[in-house]
């Protein structure tokens, strides 16, 4: 995009809004160097994370985490998020506990009366951390950025919505015009994928090296990263902004954090964090349950807001087409048992589309659809599925009741497949197991559609993300049924201004949602953290996820 001089505005075109070309012919010449860089952090990285975790000043934090891109306008894993928190500060904060908006970067903002303008109030005493000055200009070059042709996807441009254009008022003022009203707009410029960066920085490294020289404003800086190993960060001596969420460090605080990737399968979460770690992020339940007798480690659950663990149904395949065979499912499913037996009790079972911890869950649809076999049969009979050849499995019009489920190697998603399939089996449903490696497979299934039963790891505090799975242009379209009232909810929702109205509509979405049983329900995201006994003051932010560093310290600090 070129430059806007102050007054200007700058609109965003069609072209910039759709997913650009020639991006992967790009990559392909950097694979070569990407490569000798993986195999060359290999050695040593144990010897890294041991001499970092016996070291009172570095924090050495694991993450068992698929995270392909680091670069906060390009990634979409929810935990890159983790180690951008430390990077860059964001326009806006959320408290951890009213989830009120609190200032960042931005020093005060104001909405117009229709909706369709935010005006940002920047700080004027804040620098990056090669020292070039943070500004509105700033601000807009970042956005130029996240619309460039050649970024194909991202979190950081969902999150924008309806954005329309930008206007520099002055150098410490911008203003975003919105094509329609979208009251998400405030809480997206709270995460850390929209955290700014520093346009000189991304001008001189460009889409494929930028990765490498992060530089923010945040309260670490980016002072190496290996693919695949490790990101380590230094803290910045002239971190200034300090938002309500830090609070004054106390001594003995960490000057190094050792992000480090962890491969979750391989993981003894007691060696890691007595050995080579002081943090685990994302521990399986049953590694949490038997460490928590042991003294010398401390389990942190944190609630994550945003949609409940789900499945969703593909509405366009065979059997699902049917609310009467979806209904049967959700019926046939007992997620007490799956709670008990995969989750251990740690997470609350799930009864509606959002879990509680974003304040809109639905709380009239507790015990609604509870386990109970004799209905679930009843319905598949009446739907008119029958074991014709007394093999165990139903049929209809001599075609198996056969389904498949996708399952990613996160979240105790394949224990959780492998109940369903045999609670399903009882009632002569045959389900297959579909395991994916990654988040890349991931996203080619559900750009196919070629799925029956599809996971959804959807976070965030506000309830506009259900419009990302079920809206008319969500990449999620195979999971939809024509349904002009969930359409035109969504839309109505995304643009109301009045809190209680806006609250009432997403509990009609959801009541919608569940009555024609288009996803089921699991569990409430509770991410379990493992750490060392002495580690205090590590908190998390509103989202759950992302980790608040700046003040972690040692009990001996």
């Amino acid at each position: 995009m070129p430059g806007t001089e102050n007054g200007e505005m700058l609109t965003i075109s069609s072209s910039q809004r759709q997913r650009g070309n020639g991006f992967r012919s790009r990559i392909k010449s950097a694979c070569v160097n990407m490569l000798l860089v993986i195999l060359l952090a290999a050695c040593g990285a144990e010897d890294e994370r041991q001499q970092c975790a016996s070291d009172r000043r570095c924090l050495a934090y694991g993450i068992t985490a698929d995270i392909p891109i680091l670069d906060p306008h390009r990634a979409s894993a929810p935990e890159a998020g983790m180690i951008f928190r430390q990077i860059y500060d964001s326009l806006l904060y959320r408290d951890s506990e009213t989830h009120d908006f609190v200032p960042g970067l931005a020093s005060s903002w104001q909405v117009s009366n229709d909706g369709l303008a935010y005006t940002f109030n920047l700080r004027q005493d804040i620098q990056f951390h090669s020292g070039s000055r943070f500004d509105a200009q700033a601000v807009a070059r970042n956005i130029d950025r996240i619309y460039d042709p050649a970024i194909t996807s991202s979190r950081a441009r969902q999150l924008l919505g309806p954005l329309n254009q930008y206007e520099i008022v002055d150098d410490y003022t911008i203003r975003f015009h919105l094509f329609s009203p979208y009251e998400a707009f405030l809480d997206a410029w709270s995460q850390p994928f929209l955290g700014i960066a520093n346009p000189e920085a991304l001008r001189e490294y460009g889409l494929l090296r930028y990765q490498f020289h992060q530089d923010g404003t945040g309260p670490f800086a980016l002072a190496e990263y290996l693919p695949g190993e490790r990101v380590k960060l230094q803290r910045h001596a002239g971190y200034s902004l300090l938002p309500a969420v830090y609070q004054k460090p106390d001594s003995g605080e960490f000057e190094t954090v050792e992000f480090s990737f962890v491969a979750e399968a391989a993981a003894d979460p007691l060696t890691l964090v007595a050995v080579t770690l002081d943090v685990l992020d994302d521990i399986a339940p049953v590694a949490a349950q038997n460490l928590a007798a042991n003294s010398r480690v401390r389990i942190l659950p944190t609630r994550i807001p945003g949609q409940s663990a789900q499945f969703l149904f593909n509405t366009n395949r065979e059997h699902l087409s049917s609310p009467v065979v979806r209904r049967a499912l959700l019926l046939a499913t007992n997620r007490v048992a799956i709670n008990n037996l995969v989750f251990l009790s740690f997470s609350p079972i799930a009864w509606a589309p959002l879990s509680a911890s974003t304040g809109y869950s639905h709380d009239g649809y507790v015990n609604t659809f509870p386990f109970d076999l004799a209905e679930a049969q009843r319905l598949l009979s009446e739907a008119g599925y029958a074991d014709a050849d007394g093999d165990g499995i139903l049929e209809r019009q001599d075609i198996p009741l056969a389904l498949t489920i996708v399952t990613p190697p996160w979240g105790n998603l394949p224990d959780v497949a492998a109940y369903l399939r045999q609670q399903w089996r009882a009632i002569g449903i045959d389900l297959t197991i579909e395991p994916v490696p990654g988040r890349a497979r991931l996203e080619d299934l559900i750009a196919t559609g070629a799925y029956d039963l599809l996971p959804v790891d959807n976070y965030g505090i506000d309830p506009e993300l259900l419009s990302r799975i079920f809206q008319e242009e969500s990449v999620y379209q195979a999971s939809q049924v024509p349904n002009e009232t969930l359409m035109a909810l969504l839309r109505a929702a995304s643009q109301e201004r009045d809190p209680a109205r806006r609250r009432s509509q997403y509990y009609e979405v959801q009541a919608l949602l569940m009555n024609e049983t288009l996803l089921l329900p699991i569990r409430e995201p509770v991410r379990l953290t493992a750490t060392r006994a002495e580690i205090e003051d590590l908190h998390f932010d509103a989202f759950g996820f992302y980790p608040l560093l700046y003040n972690a310290r040692g009990a001996d600090g």
